[in-house]
């Protein structure tokens, strides 16, 4: 049995969980069900709750994809999650996200304020969320309605740090294997 995680083995596949990974591929427009996902066919209950937040949460909504995954690598990054950092930095790639700009979410966890002043402060935002969720004020919520953001998608942000830590924990407690496929398109860059 192939290892995906240095924990557990593949699941095993059901017409079930193979129409979830389905559903998978398409949302996050991959050709291959990443192993985060994979090593979740064990638990086939668990993945029937996990993949849906992130669909949700990553794949719809008002803000931009883009903003998202570097959200993501931000917070992946500064949780110490190889996995999710180098799924994420893939998908940044594959979007038009620079090098330059993913190398400055890795080691800062923000981009330059000439990138998108807009999109930095929302990584930011976010960032410190991830750090201490308990740090959000009315301030923040003033100073990102003044930059353009609506509630909702201020509230996108703020679910979208919660469920990054989130995935962070899930990855790391697992010790999911990165993809193949995601190694080879950062290689690429």
């Amino acid at each position: 049995m192939k290892m995906i995680s240095r924990i557990v083995a593949d699941g095993t596949v059901t017409p079930e969980t193979e129409d979830t990974f389905s559903q998978i591929r398409i949302a996050l427009n991959a050709p291959f069900t990443p192993n985060f996902f994979r090593v979740w066919a064990i638990s086939p209950d668990s993945l029937a709750g996990i993949w849906p937040v992130m669909d949700h949460i990553l794949t719809n909504g008002k803000l931009s994809r883009r903003l998202k995954e570097m959200i993501f690598v931000a917070i992946s990054s500064l949780k110490n999650c190889r996995y999710c950092e180098a799924a994420h930095h893939a998908f940044c790639l594959t979007i038009g996200i620079t090098q330059a700009q993913i190398d400055r979410l890795i080691n800062d966890y923000t981009i330059d304020v000439v990138d998108d002043s807009n999109d930095k402060a929302a990584i930011d935002f976010a960032v410190r969320l991830a750090e201490d969720a308990n740090s959000s004020s009315e301030q923040d919520f003033q100073t990102l309605r003044e930059l353009g953001f609506d509630n909702a998608e201020i509230m996108e942000i703020i679910a979208m740090s919660g469920m990054a830590v989130f995935y962070n924990h899930l990855a790391n407690a697992t010790k999911i294997n990165v993809d193949e496929e995601f190694t080879k398109i950062i290689a690429r860059s």
